[in-house]
């Protein structure tokens, strides 16, 4: 901080103009007792009387003459902590507690006395009691986005005008409301976390809000740039592939981000892993009779647990809850509809070039032709009651699930009249049974012109003759039929997508972004993303675009997203998994069953989701009963891993890097844990003691140069960590 500048000769005399005499009588002030000039050494905000001072403890210089050992300094009435004397100079504390202008006085020990009148005030810095924004999406919140542009309201005192404000250091322009009251514009900044707010009074007090304002990237769709970070690609696994092993993280960091997701989204189906579980669980009775109910889950488990693209079974996981569909009370000789549906889902995400292992064609991520193809479903005509909707009884329930839980959300776009209109629509489907083999007669889907609605219909203030357009693969008993021009290549989906795009766009947008990132978001991030999935042009209604923004974005990898989902038991299951590289069993039948049984124990069922509406999220998926079965489970998979097995191998870190907090560290980074500080010393408390036979804790001489310690204490380490709570984070 800067001095004060001397007074000059015109301003002294004015000053000592008012100067008292001392010595009991208020005579003139003795000429050896003279005040020449006044510097606050440790402030910068006045350049003329009264000078000032903030509310205490500030060194004052006071130069003149006949300054004596054992004089007195005051301000109104306060004693000022004289810290040095000489003839000519005084410097000492101003006291505290005072306000307003005040004089000085030294008094010598004789008695005499020198006065400035009003030539000191004390001036409070601003004070900063409340960061608030006030407009955007934080509104009410000390937090803002990291684009910046909201309305910040501080609430204090001093904000007098003149007042300067900074964000970290970028100068903000502040509107005065009033003394206690000041508001600015955010400005934008790079990254999300805590920015200083400084604020400079018109005469150099500064007041300091430390991480007064919160910056949050959760709203940003701006690419997060290319470096994978040890936490950023864990992260990306989890919400991207259910997890994945150490060296495959550790690939993707060396590739970097844009290649990492790209590679997830732009896979390759894996032909030889396909086969082997169509083999395993019925190529030859698809479509077939007595479906087991095992068939499906058993056979879904095995890919997700073994496939190389993570991705596909990732998101057809996704698709699935999204379209929700039970084979729970499905008749045993229709059940292999189910398994079709789940292809339909995993081929969504093939490029249109390509094929699943059973030939059945890729999708391109087209929303638009998953939709279309999900009206004509087999297994969703039969869940949603198609195959009783027929000309003068039409069934609501597809017509109103279709917009209701997979288009545009409840209520939004359509009416009681529409959902009629199009029930009456998608009529003319009926079971019926194939015989063309006397020993594996089965139930299929049929399409009847005679039972569907073939009459004009008024759909979003549109009249047609509304229906399906194409009824392929159907089995049909006669032509198909004509459709009104409007609804040409797509049905009631096309006529949806073209009359109402921006709820359409919102919805599944919406949907993406709570799988992906988070929980409750801003019409700001979903809008972002809705413009762009219904923009004209080679990539409207193509998800794979829309997913792949938010997979690089900011916002995935902001604080919010971050460990800000609860695992679901299938992403509890699979994370850990992946993770270990553990196999339940050598026999994938064997494996795939015990999947099944631990994650219908832990609450959610394959194949099975309770209702139209999918399955539970958030802290429903934690009760004590599914805490207890997935600790089961942790047992079930360490038991696997044998204390001096050669598949502990691949968990261990290098040699030389074993001592009990490096394989605390290693574990818990394998199994992507974060551990708190006192659980971390937990846990590295445990590598050196063990329980003995009487359940006692007993000292352990752990050798980190022997394979057999560090093979124990790792599976053990493995065990332990994985039911630590930020294990059950996604």
């Amino acid at each position: 901080m800067g001095t004060r500048r001397l007074l000059g000769p015109v301003l002294v005399a004015a000053l000592f103009a008012g100067c008292g005499g001392g010595g009991g009588g208020g005579g003139a002030t003795p000429l050896g007792l003279l005040l020449q000039a006044l510097q606050v050494l440790t402030q910068n905000n006045v350049t003329t009387p009264p000078f000032g001072t903030t509310t205490g403890g500030d060194t004052i210089q006071i130069t003149g003459s006949g300054f004596v050992n054992g004089l007195t300094v005051t301000i109104d009435g306060r004693a000022a902590a004289v810290a040095t004397v000489t003839a000519s100079v005084i410097t000492a504390a101003t006291p505290n507690g005072l306000v307003g202008v005040f004089d000085i006085i030294v008094r010598n020990p004789d008695g005499e006395t020198a006065t400035l009148t009003g030539a000191f005030q004390y001036i409070a810095p601003p004070a900063v009691v409340q960061v608030m924004a006030t407009t955007g999406p934080t509104a009410g919140d000390n937090m803002v986005p990291i684009a910046g542009g909201q309305t910040v309201r501080l609430a204090g005192s001093g904000f007098a005008a003149g007042i300067q404000v900074a964000v970290e250091g970028q100068a903000v322009v502040p509107t005065i409301i009033d003394d206690a009251t000041a508001t600015f514009v955010a400005p934008a900044v790079a990254n999300e976390g805590g920015a200083d707010i400084t604020v400079t009074s018109s005469v150099g007090l500064v007041t300091t809000v430390v991480s007064g304002l919160q910056y949050t990237a959760e709203f940003s769709l701006a690419p997060a740039g290319n470096i994978l970070t040890p936490i950023s690609a864990q992260h990306l696994f989890r919400r991207a592939g259910f997890g994945a092993p150490a060296d495959r993280v550790a690939a993707a960091r060396v590739a970097g981000m844009s290649l990492t997701v790209d590679g997830l989204l732009g896979y390759t189906n894996d032909d030889a892993v396909e086969n082997a579980a169509l083999d395993r669980y019925g190529r030859n009775v698809i479509p077939g009779a007595g479906f087991g109910t095992r068939v499906n889950k058993d056979w879904w488990l095995e890919l997700m647990a073994k496939n190389p693209a993570l991705f596909q079974e990732r998101l057809a996981f996704f698709l699935h809850d999204h379209f929700a569909t039970s084979e729970r009370d499905m008749n045993q000789n229709f059940r292999w509809t189910l398994h079709r549906q789940i292809q339909l889902f995993r081929r969504f995400s093939l490029p249109t070039t390509e094929t699943l292992a059973d030939g059945s064609p890729g999708l391109g991520y087209s929303w638009r032709l998953l939709l279309i193809e999900i009206t004509k479903d087999r297994a969703m005509l039969d869940w949603l009651d198609g195959r009783v909707s027929r000309v003068g009884a039409p069934n609501e329930n597809f017509a109103r699930e279709l917009w209701e839980l997979f288009m545009l959300g409840e209520g939004n776009g359509y009416s009681e009249f529409d959902i009629q209109q199009a029930a009456e629509a998608f009529t003319g489907f009926q079971w019926f049974t194939v015989r063309d083999d006397p020993d594996n007669a089965y139930l299929d889907m049929r399409y009847v012109p005679g039972r569907h609605d073939a009459g004009e219909k008024t759909i979003f203030g549109q009249v047609g003759n509304f229906g399906y357009d194409d009824i392929e693969p159907f089995h049909t008993s006669g032509a198909g039929i004509t459709t009104d021009d409007r609804d040409a290549d797509g049905g009631v989906v096309a006529l949806t997508l073209r009359m109402r795009p921006m709820e359409a766009s919102q919805f599944i947008c919406h949907k993406l972004v709570e799988f992906f990132l988070y929980d409750n978001p801003d019409d700001l991030v979903v809008n972002e993303l809705a413009a762009d999935l219904r923009a004209p042009g080679v990539n409207q209604w193509n998800l794979k675009p829309i997913i792949s923004k938010i997979l690089k974005s900011k916002a995935m990898y902001s604080s919010r997203s971050i460990k800000g989902k609860v695992k679901s038991p299938v992403e509890f299951m699979f994370a850990f998994l992946h993770q270990t590289g553990i196999a339940l069993s050598d026999d994938a039948g064997t494996a795939a069953a015990r999947m099944r049984t631990s994650m219908t124990d832990m609450g959610q069922t394959l194949v099975e989701p309770p209702d139209v509406n999918g399955w539970p999220t958030g802290v429903q998926w934690l009760g004590s009963q599914s805490q207890l079965e997935r600790i089961n489970f942790l047992n079930l998979a360490v038991q696997e891993l044998d204390d001096v097995a050669a598949d502990l191998d691949p968990l261990l870190p290098p040699s030389g890097e074993r001592s009990p907090t490096e394989l605390v560290d290693h574990i818990a980074t394998l199994l992507d844990v974060r551990l708190s500080g006192n659980a971390r010393t937990q846990f590295i408390n445990f590598v050196t003691t063990q329980q003995d036979d009487a359940g006692q804790t007993v000292p352990f001489a752990y050798d980190e140069n022997n394979d057999d310690h560090v093979k124990q204490k790792s599976r053990d380490l493995i065990w332990l960590i994985a039911q630590y709570h930020d294990a059950h984070q996604n």
